[in-house]
């Protein structure tokens, strides 16, 4: 029988079950394979870490889309960027202090999506331009201002996603005023390097973690008018997520720091480069680095 005592505190305990069961997320990222990579490694932790139970709707076309998900609650946690979080999310002013940005961000993330973000995994992806190394027409040419100063112009090569965003190619173009020769190629990042290899295109933007620029016949043209501000990684996830399980965070939050750069471009060359699955190269890593 139960006593006054125990009938008050069963909806507690009650409440406390509910904490601490198995998590239920959606895990997303958009369509560019390290965002997959990044979202397949935090589904494989939690699920190997929590025993959680993880959808993933990954392939998402623009970081809005993704965003939007966030907010409506169709999507628990995702990787992304802080660029893109405050040039196109929160549409805020840019921080240069790590504390400072991941401050900022929080705040904004919190009252527009009421979400949070974590410590930086520890890498930047930041937009880098691209000329083959033989190209005899940017020989003496080291920063992008040189290739502005040309008249002829350039045919530029570039995704979508960086055409159609606001701190993407507007900015380059605004920045830089790079003079165009025909209309710009938009393409997947794989073909854009095949038709720079072809003569297609003179210039191609892609970013600094994609590891076809350890290849020595691409050179990189320096940003050297800092248009592109640095772009650490990030994990956002929804706070109602977190409430629920709380359990989460810590584990979420293991892998702060542990993605540098280098390891970042290491794995994305095992996808992109060696043809592997998203699958075997996160639980790898996570084994590799003792986190599962």
């Amino acid at each position: 029988m139960l006593t006054r005592r125990k009938l008050l505190a069963a909806p507690v305990l009650a409440g406390l079950s509910g904490c601490t069961s198995t998590p239920k997320l959606v895990a997303g990222s958009r369509e560019t394979p390290e965002n997959r990579l990044i979202a397949e490694i935090i589904a494989q932790l939690l699920e190997r870490k929590l025993k959680a139970r993880l959808d993933r709707r990954v392939g998402i076309t623009g970081a809005m889309s993704v965003y939007n998900s966030l907010q409506g609650g169709e999507m628990d946690v995702y990787p992304e960027y802080s660029r893109i979080a405050f040039k196109v999310l929160l549409k805020a002013q840019d921080q240069q202090d790590a504390d400072l940005m991941l401050g900022v961000m929080r705040k904004g993330l919190e009252v527009n999506a009421q979400a949070s973000c974590l410590p930086f995994l520890g890498f930047e992806n930041t937009h880098t331009a691209v000329v083959m190394a033989d190209n005899p027409n940017f020989f003496s040419m080291q920063k992008l201002s040189e290739a502005a100063a040309s008249k002829d112009g350039w045919r530029l090569g570039c995704t979508s996603e960086f055409a159609q965003s606001t701190e993407g190619y507007n900015e380059l173009k605004v920045q830089y005023k790079l003079t165009e020769r025909g209309g710009t190629r938009l393409e997947p990042v794989n073909q854009l390097f095949f038709g720079l290899r072809e003569r297609r295109i003179d210039i191609l933007i892609t970013g600094s973690t994609d590891p076809r620029l350890r290849d020595p016949k691409y050179k990189v043209l320096e940003d050297d008018l800092r248009t592109f501000s640095p772009n650490p990684g990030v994990i956002i996830y929804r706070l109602e997520a977190a409430r629920k399980y709380p359990s989460i965070l810590p584990v979420l939050e293991s892998l702060s720091g542990k993605l540098d750069q280098l390891t970042m471009v290491n794995l994305n060359a095992e996808v992109e480069l060696n043809k592997r699955g998203f699958e075997d190269v996160a639980v790898e890593w996570l084994t590799a680095r003792k986190l599962v």
